[in-house]
């Protein structure tokens, strides 16, 4: 009988379609024993499947449900309509996170009704299309929809623990409420509340009708007179920069226009010079709409990242240019960087910082041996004198560049070194800070200062130039009279190559994120490496195959 039951109840499961519109039975008698055989049959056929050897999202679902329900003996698991509400709006809730109620079947909680009388078939059925709602929806608000790892190919975060996470819901539901459970889910960071109240914001400007487009034309600055001022003035009222109650409605570019359109230029990372040209307009004329897609999609890298943050660590955030140093969960400093170019890009990862060396020599790694000195070199012969590099054999003795047939090597096959010594004009600057990583990747000083004067900064090849390293290692040497900034100096100057180990290692966290909080505000910053598509894209993907 059993037999016959859960092949009835599989096949009528495998047919029906996402959800179906079927009514959910809450509060009702149910028969015990022949609904877990139910569910604990359906259970069985999906892990007897068979598998990929690598695992995806779906069976890993799939596993998740068997562990589940075998953890409570393939009991049913909605028999409390509390619950159910409880479920229903949390679900709800997701789409303040940015996430789409419509992936954990909302629709269908909202057409649930009660019903005396219901086959096992359709109980078991019910039980377990909520709880795999329910197991996806704490594992996307936990650790995000969207897999890093697909995206971001030296991810090196923390693991998805499904394990631990089921375990904690468990006992939520033992405890009879699981509303706290999913609210504690959600990163416990003042950053992604401040994200997360961005995003209704914005969300209320678009359903106001967004902010107007401003037509092309002349670059507007101060004091110009043009019929594009009223739709400007219009355009930084909508989005706050300039006062609501401004009343002037001339055709002249004011004084507060120019301050107006300075707190736009800021906060989305442009030259701040208080003129609307081509690249201040483009940006003011992204649709509000495109606004909450970026933040939706930050929502969900900061999913990704931020339970693994060090309560004391450096942060780097690729497209914003910046590096803060955070201590014992507050910010304590932060400066400029400069990031790689486009073609060289800076890769998302986590690594420590042990030491740091003052009057570090530089040896060219291969990656920009392949890609700039060696097809430099065989342009032109003085190349290495112009950089100021030796040739350096593996025991260590200088080679004259003159007895090399540069043509004959590629990165991977030269059997020399290229060694800068250090100094003011060295690549590296005065400080390095080592931080041992696959990708070669390091913080250091540099000698284009000039270069932290731009408003974009993807000028490096991969590595983070920062603007004040002194300070930095000041920070994390934490020995104000051994290493104060004279004594630092001190030894800098004299130009000689020392390591110094760090009394704590300290974690670096390298991540992409173009809209950030600050304060009330969201600061955009342009998607330098044009990522944010393809997470949008994974984002807005139904959830499908469950």
């Amino acid at each position: 009988m059993f037999r016959l039951i859960s092949l009835y109840f599989l096949t009528a499961l495998l047919a029906f379609p996402a959800y179906g519109g079927l009514p959910l039975a809450r509060e009702r008698p149910y028969q015990g024993n022949a609904v877990a055989e139910i569910i604990q049959g359906y259970c069985a056929h999906l892990i007897q499947q068979k598998r990929p050897a690598d695992g995806t999202a779906k069976e890993m679902l799939h596993i998740r449900l068997d562990r589940f329900y075998a953890a409570r003996g393939y009991q049913p698991l909605w028999i409390n309509g509390q619950m159910v509400d409880e479920f229903m709006a949390a679900v709800e809730a997701s789409a303040a996170d940015g996430l789409n109620p419509s992936d954990y079947a909302i629709a269908w909680l909202r057409e649930f009704g009660a019903h005396a009388l219901v086959s096992p078939e359709k109980k078991g059925q019910d039980d377990i299309l909520l709880t795999k709602n329910l197991l996806l929806l704490a594992s996307h608000l936990r650790y995000g929809k969207v897999d890093p790892v697909t995206l971001e190919p030296f991810w090196n975060h923390e693991k998805k623990n499904f394990q631990s996470l089921d375990e904690k819901l468990q006992r939520a539901l033992a405890a009879g409420s699981i509303t706290a459970f999913f609210n504690e889910l959600r990163p416990q960071d003042v950053n992604y509340g401040l994200l997360k109240k961005g995003l209704a914001r914005y969300r209320a400007l678009a359903r106001n009708g967004g902010w107007p487009q401003l037509p092309g034309g002349a670059a507007l600055k101060e004091g110009y007179r043009d019929s594009r001022i009223t739709v400007l003035r219009r355009r930084l009222k909508v989005s706050g920069d300039l006062a609501a109650e401004d009343a002037d409605t001339s055709t002249v570019y004011t004084r507060e226009m120019a301050g107006a359109v300075k707190r736009f230029q800021k906060r989305n990372g442009l030259e701040v010079d208080g003129s609307v040209g081509a690249a201040t307009l483009r940006v003011m004329n992204i649709p509000v709409e495109r606004r909450i897609e970026q933040i939706r999609v930050n929502l969900e890298r900061y999913r990704w990242f931020l339970h693994d943050i060090d309560p004391t660590c450096i942060l780097v955030n690729i497209p914003g240019y910046s590096l803060q140093y955070i201590e014992n969960g507050h910010y304590r400093w932060g400066t400029k960087v400069i990031v790689g170019q486009p073609q060289r890009q800076t890769p998302v990862f986590k690594a420590v910082i042990h030491s740091l060396v003052f009057n570090p020599q530089w040896v060219v790694p291969e990656t920009v041996l392949d890609k700039d000195v060696l097809p430099a070199l065989n342009r032109d012969n003085s190349y290495l004198a112009k950089k100021q590099l030796r040739v350096v054999d593996e025991e260590g003795s200088t080679v004259d560049p003159a007895s090399v047939d540069w043509s004959h090597y590629s990165a991977s096959n030269l059997p020399y070194h290229l060694q800068q010594r250090s100094g003011d004009q060295g690549a590296l600057g005065r400080i390095k800070f080592l931080m041992p990583n696959r990708h070669t990747i390091y913080l250091h000083d540099t000698p284009g200062k000039e270069l932290f004067d731009k408003s974009s900064r993807a000028f490096s090849s991969g590595c983070i130039r920062v603007q004040n390293p002194a300070d930095l290692a000041r920070l994390l040497l934490q020995d104000t009279l051994l290493w104060s900034r004279a004594k630092i100096q001190e030894s800098i100057n004299t130009g000689k190559t020392r390591i110094i180990p760090l009394p704590q290692q300290i974690p670096v966290f390298l991540f992409y994120l173009t809209v950030v909080p600050n304060g009330q505000e969201l600061q955009f910053r342009e998607d330098i490496y044009n990522r944010d598509n393809n997470v949008l894209k994974l984002l807005n993907k139904p959830v499908s195959g469950r």
